[in-house]
């Protein structure tokens, strides 16, 4: 008989806990930690120090090396006031061991140098062990991005408890929320975090929450080439997947008020002040997503078996060039909910349905996973594809459907068209879009709906 084997509830927080890491081991350079240490006058601004996810130590030794040149290194009470916690051992070792590294050079024996780093460093988890209370002067570090479904399970459920829902989206909301509230009253933030917490809808309530206590006193954006090292599981030398930026909180004061509304960082509003925005003078929607080609969506052989006046020429981002928009090569099967198609389609239908993708598919087996029946195709239109480097539109021909979550322009009259296909092509709608959009990599932007709506335009 095999003998059965179950894991333990320790050795499952440890898989965890090192799955954690694993996603989300960026660490930050020692430029940029000088420049924020250098920022909120560490150690002249007096208090204690924490750094709430430490890593290897990268901001705790730069703190330490700055608390050294105003204190005596035999001073055990005035080296406490820098601390680290860390819930990966492994990286709370090597923060202790550079600690210790660090006191032995300034003058400390191998064994009060290990003694006061491993008093220094914690290896605790910070979200549930910490004082949920203010005790900190100075909280400064480059806390953990990780959506919530990408926490390991088992951390997961023990966040639950201590973490507010608003805080839950994302791992660095959950530490921006603790951090606030384990903050002195004129006390200061300094965090090295990624963009997506000030700009994305799913964190208002986040923004609006910390908002209540802490205000932004310095805000600019970093390049990831040059902000981290030891980037996530990526190949040697490639950036890490973030945009991230330089920010200080601090209660009250002249500092930026932090509300619901998206926040970013290094724009001039008053650049674009007055002008028209796209949604006040055109419609702007998104293009339907017909599921997975070859049902709804279909090619020119196959629709030589299918009644014409049932078939639309599509739109699709292959089908944009450089010098306009190729002859349309694939046609969607156009079905009103609630009526019985030809018996060809119907036919059809029946045969590739199976191919559907699972989130594609509906009750009735004549619908498609969006419908597009209503669409005015009778005037020409604008598309602009979600995933982009630029506003830049392609005139789509009357007639023709763009799909796939595309973004689709129209407007009551050609004349008004061309003059918005010429306004988004202006360096100033570029500017804007890379100022606003979600950032992704190799300077793309995702370009949504109701963002796309709030451009201003230079129209002349």
């Amino acid at each position: 008989m095999l003998q059965q084997y179950t894991v333990s509830p320790i050795d499952r927080m440890a898989d965890a806990i090192e799955k954690l890491h694993a996603a989300t081991a960026i660490y930050t350079t020692d430029p940029i930690v000088d420049q924020l240490l250098d920022r909120i006058n560490w150690p002249h601004n007096h208090g204690n120090l924490v750094d709430p996810s430490c890593g290897d130590g990268a901001f705790l030794l730069r703190a330490l090396e700055r608390l050294l040149l105003t204190i005596g290194a035999h001073d055990d009470e005035a080296l406490l006031r820098v601390e680290g916690w860390e819930i990966h051992p492994q990286a709370c070792n090597e923060a202790r061991q550079r600690i210790a590294t660090r006191l032995i050079v300034a003058g400390r024996s191998a064994s009060d140098a290990t003694r006061l780093a491993k008093l220094m460093v914690k290896n605790s988890d910070f979200l549930t062990e910490s004082p949920n209370l203010p005790t900190w002067d100075t909280i400064a570090g480059n806390p953990p991005y990780l959506r919530w479904l990408g926490v390991p399970v088992p951390l997961r459920r023990q966040y639950s408890g201590v973490v507010p829902g608003y805080a839950s989206a994302d791992l660095l909301h959950s530490f921006l929320d603790r951090c606030t509230k384990a903050l002195r009253p004129d006390g200061v933030i300094a965090f090295v975090t990624a963009d997506r917490w000030l700009v994305n809808k799913q964190a208002a309530e986040l923004r609006e929450m910390i908002g209540k206590s802490v205000s932004i006193a310095h805000l600019e954006r970093l390049d990831a080439k040059t902000a981290f090292y030891r980037p996530k599981q990526r190949r040697l030398s490639t950036p890490a997947r973030v945009h991230p930026v330089a920010v200080v909180l601090t209660h009250g004061g002249n500092a930026l008020q932090i509300t619901k509304q998206a926040i970013y960082p290094g724009v001039d509003a008053s650049t674009y002040a007055g002008l028209p925005t796209l949604g006040s003078i055109a419609q702007v929607k998104l293009a339907p997503w017909l599921g997975t080609d070859g049902v709804f969506v279909v090619d020119a052989l196959t629709t030589r078996k299918l009644p014409q006046d049932f078939l639309v020429p599509v739109v699709t981002a292959s089908d944009l060039t450089s010098d306009g928009v190729r002859p349309a090569s694939k046609y969607a099967i156009r079905t009103v909910p609630g009526e019985v198609p030809p018996q060809a389609i119907q036919d059809h239908l029946r045969q590739q349905m199976p191919r559907m993708s699972p989130r594609g598919r509906k009750g009735s087996p004549w619908t498609p996973p969006e419908t597009f029946h209503r669409w005015d195709l009778s005037r020409p239109t604008l598309m602009i594809p979600r995933i982009s480097l630029n506003a830049y539109p392609h005139k789509i021909e009357a007639g023709r459907l763009p799909i796939d979550h595309h973004l689709s322009i129209s407007c009551s009259s050609q004349e008004l068209l061309d003059k918005i296909a010429e306004a988004l092509r202006h360096p100033l709608s570029t500017k804007w879009l890379q100022e606003h959009a979600q950032r992704l990599e190799d300077g793309y932007v995702f370009i949504t709906a109701t963002l796309l709506r709030q451009l201003p335009l230079m129209l002349e």
